[in-house]
């Protein structure tokens, strides 16, 4: 996916900046994560492995790089849980969670794995026309979520050196 990352190839001398808008982040701070695990149980084009990758990711984040266990949404299909499962409503809560309160030095990880894909750009941002989406479960009744709506909600409202980590494995159909 395009446009998530904020460009980290330069950043301008501060003296030139009244307010820099770039800031390397030290990864001191609080850490947080949202893992999403999507394979459409039940559906034509069910996917195998996803939910795996969300709870593998998890696993992985507290294990080796000290992410704490309640500090991390997990969004799975499986789940008996209504509220943790990847609805868009719940992907949307709990995108907005991920950087609500963010702070400098902060490091957030978002995970997904599930479909994706291309749809028609309608505000000409995309070179190629196209824009990227992802496939919450209930995306035949709810719709897709965007690359723009993912750039509103998670990148756009981190502070200056908050860090947030994207990991998106796409299943194109």
């Amino acid at each position: 996916m395009q446009n998530y990352a904020p460009q980290q190839q330069y950043a301008p001398p501060q003296h030139h900046l009244p307010h820099p808008h770039f800031l390397y982040s030290l990864c001191t701070g609080r850490k947080k994560a949202l893992c999403i695990g999507v394979n459409y149980r039940g559906e034509p084009h069910e996917l195998h492995g996803c939910i795996n990758d969300a709870k593998s990711m998890r696993k992985f984040l507290i294990r080796y790089h000290g992410y704490k266990s309640e500090d991390i949404v997990l969004l799975t299909d499986d789940s008996p849980d209504y509220r943790k499962q990847p609805t868009r409503k719940n992907m949307i809560a709990a995108m907005q969670w991920l950087v609500q309160s963010a702070h400098c030095h902060d490091s957030l990880f978002f995970h997904y794995s599930g479909h994706g894909g291309q749809t028609k750009d309608y505000d000409g941002d995309e070179i190629d026309g196209m824009d990227e989406v992802i496939f919450p479960l209930d995306f035949k009744q709810k719709g897709h979520i965007v690359d723009d709506d993912l750039y509103k909600i998670m990148v756009r409202p981190l502070p200056a050196g908050c860090r947030l980590t994207v990991r998106v494995c796409l299943h194109v159909s």
